[in-house]
C-alpha cells in the first residue's frame, strides 16, 4: 500500500504581513478574500487544501521545507525583499523552498532549491522544479445544482457549444493590446510556438468568430467586454453574469475553455464541476496532473494550429460518439473534478508532486 503523501512546511511568523497569503495557508490565517472578489472568496469559505496531506509548524527542527507565505506576484508588487528571505532562509536552513508562483505573469526562479506553484506555462518553455497546480474554482454544481449531476442527452441536433466571458476590445483596448504583442509577434515568425502566446482574449476573439461562420455546430455565446468576475471590472450585476455564465454550460453539449492572460483558464476546471464536457482550446498548455489523469476520457483538446477547421472536429467527434460515451464523457468530467480539481481533492496530487520532485532531486545531488 502506498503512504499517505505528508509534508510539514516552516513559514517564519515574523514574515506575516496585511496581504493575500498563499492558500495553502487558509486553514491558519484564514481566507483573505474579500466581496471586490465575491467568487473567489465564496470559494475559499466553503473549500480548502486538505491538512491531512500537510501541516505548518514555527519550529524548524519540525518542517520538511519553508513555504513563503506570500505569493511571488505580491511580493513583487509589494515587498521584494521579502522574497529574498524566504529564499535565503531556506538556503540558510538547507531546506527545499515551496513559493507560490500563480498569476498572470510567471516570473522565473533560478535557484535550485526552489519549488514554485504554477498555473499557466507553456509545454514548450522548460522550467525546473515547476509544481502545476490547477486554478482553484468553486463546485459548481453543488452552488447552483445542489450537487445534483444531470448529463445531458446526445440528440440528433448539430452539436451545441457555449462560452460566455471577456472576448471583444474596444478600439483602445486593441491598440494598446496590439502594441504589446509586437514581441510575441516577432517570435513567432521564426518559431510558431510562440503564436500560442497571444494574448487571451484575442484568442477567444477568433474562436468564437471561426464558430460563428460554421454551418455544422450550434453556439450559444455571450461575449463581454470586461472580466466579469470582479467588481472592479464586472459590467452588471454580479450574480446574473454568474447566472448567464452557468446556464450557458449546462445547455450545452460542449463549453469553450480558452486560455486568459496567464495559458491557463478557471473554465476547465467550472466546465468540469458541472459535468460536462470541455473543447480545450490547447495554446501549449501545461494540464494538471497530466501524469495520472486521461483527459482524452472526458475532454476533446484541440490544438491551436488547426483553428480553421474546429467547427469540423467537432461536429465529426460528436458524430462519431455513442449516446452512451457522450453520457459517460460528462460524467468522467465530474470525477475528474471531485477527484482531482476541487481545492480538497488537488491537496493530495500537490503534495505528492511536491515530494517526489523533491526526492528526486535530492537522490540526483547525491550522485553528483
Amino acid at each position: 500500500m502506498t503512504p499517505q503523501p505528508h509534508l510539514t512546511f516552516y513559514v517564519d511568523p515574523a514574515w506575516r504581513r496585511d496581504g493575500i497569503h498563499t492558500p495553502l495557508l487558509n486553514p491558519w490565517w484564514g481566507n483573505p478574500f474579500t466581496e471586490a472578489s465575491p467568487f473567489t472568496k465564496q470559494l475559499f469559505d466553503t473549500y480548502s487544501f486538505d491538512t491531512h496531506y500537510y501541516t505548518v509548524t514555527d519550529h524548524i527542527e519540525e518542517a520538511d521545507m519553508v513555504l513563503g507565505p506570500y505569493p511571488q506576484v505580491w511580493c513583487h508588487r509589494y515587498e521584494p525583499a521579502l522574497f529574498d528571505t524566504f529564499v535565503e532562509t531556506a538556503r540558510d536552513l538547507q531546506l527545499p523552498l515551496l513559493v507560490d508562483g500563480t498569476g498572470d505573469i510567471e516570473r522565473p526562479v533560478d535557484e535550485e532549491h526552489v519549488y514554485v506553484l504554477r498555473y499557466g506555462g507553456y509545454r514548450f518553455l522548460p522550467e525546473k522544479r515547476r509544481i502545476q497546480v490547477p486554478l482553484f474554482t468553486d463546485d459548481l454544481l453543488v452552488r447552483y445544482c445542489g450537487g445534483q449531476f444531470g448529463a445531458r442527452e446526445k440528440t440528433s441536433r448539430r452539436p451545441t457549444i457555449g462560452f460566455a466571458g471577456w472576448s471583444t476590445l474596444s478600439g483602445v483596448q486593441r491598440l494598446k493590446t496590439g502594441i504589446k504583442e509586437l514581441p510575441v509577434r516577432l517570435h513567432s515568425m521564426f518559431d510558431e510556438r510562440y503564436h500560442a502566446c497571444t494574448k487571451g482574449v484575442l484568442w477567444r476573439e477568433r474562436v468564437l468568430g471561426v464558430l460563428r461562420q460554421s454551418l455544422r455546430v450550434e453556439t450559444q455565446f455571450h461575449a463581454r467586454r470586461s472580466f466579469s468576475g470582479s467588481t472592479k471590472t464586472a459590467e452588471g450585476d454580479m450574480a446574473t453574469l454568474r447566472d448567464e455564465f452557468v446556464q450557458s454550460i449546462l445547455s450545452s453539449d460542449y463549453a469553450l475553455d480558452i486560455r486568459g492572460d496567464a495559458n491557463d483558464s478557471s473554465r476547465l476546471f467550472e466546465i468540469t464541476s458541472l459535468g460536462r464536457i470541455p473543447i480545450i482550446f490547447d495554446t501549449e498548455r501545461r494540464l494538471p496532473f497530466a501524469n495520472e489523469l486521461d483527459y482524452s476520457t472526458f475532454a476533446l483538446v484541440v490544438d491551436f494550429r488547426v483553428l480553421a477547421h474546429l467547427p469540423d472536429i467537432v461536429a465529426d467527434f460528436h458524430a462519431a460518439l455513442t449516446p452512451e460515451r457522450f453520457v459517460e464523457m460528462q460524467r468522467r468530467a465530474r470525477v475528474a473534478y471531485e477527484q482531482f480539481f476541487r481545492l480538497d481533492a488537488a491537496t493530495k496530487h500537490i503534495i505528492t508532486d511536491i515530494s517526489t520532485q523533491v526526492a528526486r532531486d535530492h537522490r540526483q545531488a547525491k550522485t553528483m
